[in-house]
Order: C-alpha cells, then structure tokens, then sequence
C-alpha cells in the first residue's frame, strides 16, 4: 500500500505541476518569449534533455517546477526574446496561464471521470462496505481498508450504514471493538472515535460510504465537468472569504498529509483519484493567483499596476519582494509540514 501511495502521489503531483508549467510555456512562446529551462520538479536533476533554447528537466521532488523564461531577471542582457521587452499583456499571459491550464485541466479531469465511471448521485447506505477513509482519522490509524466491510461494533451486528452511524455516533472517547470483513478474512480491531467537527457530543472514526454511479454520455459529463469546475471555485472562494471574515478557521494540509490523503483516495479507486486531482488541480490555480509575492499573482499586481500608472515598478525591487514572499512560503510550508507530522 505504501508503493500505491508513492505511485499515486508522483503521478498527481507530477501532472499538476505539468499542467501549471506547461501553460506558461506555451504561452510564453506564444507572445515570443524565450525560454530557457523547464523543469518538473526541484531539487537535484535526475536526467533532461535540450532542444534550441531550451533545456527540459526533470528533477527528484515532484512538488513544484519552473519555467525560467529569457529575460525574466533584471540584469539579463537584453533580446528580442526578453519577458522585459514585451507589452504588459502579453507578459500577463504569460504568467496567467500556468494557473489557468490548471483550470483546464480541472474540467478535462472531472469530465473525463463522468464519462468513464457516470455521476455519483447518491452515497450506497445499504450496506456497511467502506469507500473510502479519512486519513488522520481514528479508522486509518486502526488499519481500515477502502472495501472493508463492517460486520459488528462490540459484537453488535450491523445491516446497514445506519445501524454502523448510530454505534459510532455513541461511542465517543470510548474503546469500541469492529469485526470487519477483508476479502475473505474476518478482522478484528480496536478503535476510539473522535470528536465528530460538526457534532461535537457525537464520534466519527473516519469512513464514507461507496457512491452509487449513473452512466452519462460525453456531453453531459462535458457540461458536468464545467459544473463541478464551478461548484468547487465556489466553495474555495466561499472559504478564503469566510477565513479573511474570521468566520472559517485556517485549516492547511502540507505535503505530508496530502500524499496520505492521495493514497487513501488511491486505495477507494480510480474515480475518487481522478476527482481529487482534479480537486487539487483547481486549488493550485487559485492558490497561484492569490496577489502575494513570488506567487502568479503577485506578478500579475505588478503588471497591473505597470498597465494602470504606465510606470514599470524598479525591477532589482520588485526581485526583492518576490524572493522575501518566496522565503516566506517556504516557512510556512516548513510549519506546516511540522504540524503534519505533529498529527501523524
């Protein structure tokens, strides 16, 4: 299961990251920027190649890249292929685009999962089978399996997700024995529920139902992938606001915890990975147009201020403030990587 995990999460990570650094790309050479490297992944290199200007990487951590474009630093000398020399707009695709085919690729993933696999249109609550478990919630640090199917809570027989709700739902802080069934195993292990977030006096332990799936043609899913691209932006938007109101509090995942949850989401199949790449893939892109330094955004509030005043910001300070803003994230993906194994 840890190789499933690993696997899953270097092809998500991977192809996000491809997505993201492939719009710049295309873009930047679009307008008649140059560029100079792209590189999937940071850290050491482990093999590329070059092709006229460029050089293609590949390097050992799949949790970023870059595409470094001619011009892009202050004291370059200056071409025609510059990223200096060339109209705001045409700078400003440069950089939105990488956010944007994370967009698209959004829609093609989410899309493409309801033409192969249908719409879920309902959780399947007539029995106690598993779809999927929660990482970092009682259930996984127990060892329960995506497909495991509940039989008893203390020798109490279930029928159906109701009867496995209730039991759980009343045993909060408590040791509970579960009899599942695993393939053609019986096994039996000891779980204490937490605190349910939304029903405080409750237990959860961290397992969904399996969803029931409805066959669609290629149009509908189409429309229901631009949908559910949507439905998500919305939400997303509807947190920042409800975190920037203090109404929502600030829950990050750092790498850690979101490779755990990659694997889990790998284990209850296929349709469930394509969703949450999809997922992922729109929260890059916004996250990337967020107007904080060294991010997307942050280049693009330059570039509309250059655009609004017709006055280029000095760009030896604008270098300065990206790279404090870089320092910055790394920081705080540092912390957040600590609170991840804190939670472990």
């Amino acid at each position: 299961m840890a190789f499933l995990t690993l696997v899953s999460s270097m092809l998500v990570f991977g192809l996000l990251v491809l997505a993201h650094e492939f719009g710049h790309f295309v873009a930047a050479r679009r307008v008649g920027i140059g560029v100079k490297e792209f590189s999937i992944g940071f850290g050491p290199r482990l093999g590329g190649w070059s092709r006229g200007e460029t050089t293609y990487s590949v390097r050992l951590f799949p949790l970023g890249g870059y595409t470094v474009m001619v011009g892009a630093e202050p004291d370059e000398p200056v071409t025609e292929k510059s990223y200096n020399v060339k109209s705001v707009g045409q700078r400003a695709l440069a950089i939105a685009s990488g956010p944007l085919m994370n967009f698209v690729l959004t829609v093609v993933l989410f899309a493409t999962m309801f033409a192969v696999f249908g719409l879920p249109v309902k959780a399947d609550l007539s029995s106690t089978a598993i779809g999927q478990v929660i990482p970092g919630y009682p259930a996984e640090r127990a060892g329960v399996q995506s497909g495991d199917v509940l039989l008893s809570v203390d020798g109490q027989a279930l029928t159906d997700w109701s009867s496995l709700d209730k039991a759980i739902a009343g045993s909060l802080g408590r040791e509970i024995t579960l009899v599942l069934r695993r393939g053609q195993e019986t096994v039996t292990v000891k779980v204490t529920p937490a605190q349910d977030p939304e029903v405080p006096t409750e237990g959860v332990i961290g397992v969904t139902p399996p969803l029931i799936y409805t066959r669609v043609g290629l149009g509908r899913a189409i429309v229901e992938g631009f949908t559910e691209t949507w439905r998500v932006l919305v939400a997303w938007l509807g947190a920042l606001v409800g975190f920037i109101t203090r109404k929502v509090p600030l829950d990050l995942a750092g790498p850690i915890m979101t490779v755990r949850f990659i694997g889990s989401t790998a284990k209850s199949g296929l349709a469930n990975l394509m969703y949450l790449a999809g997922f992922l893939s729109l929260n890059i892109g916004l996250f990337n147009l967020l107007p904080l330094p060294a991010l997307d955004g942050g280049r693009l509030t330059f570039l509309a201020y250059e655009g609004i005043t017709g006055r280029r910001p000095d760009p030896h300070r604008e270098s300065l403030i990206h790279f404090i803003g870089f320092a910055a994230l790394i920081l705080l993906m540092i912390l957040v990587t600590y609170r991840d194994i804190l939670r472990l």
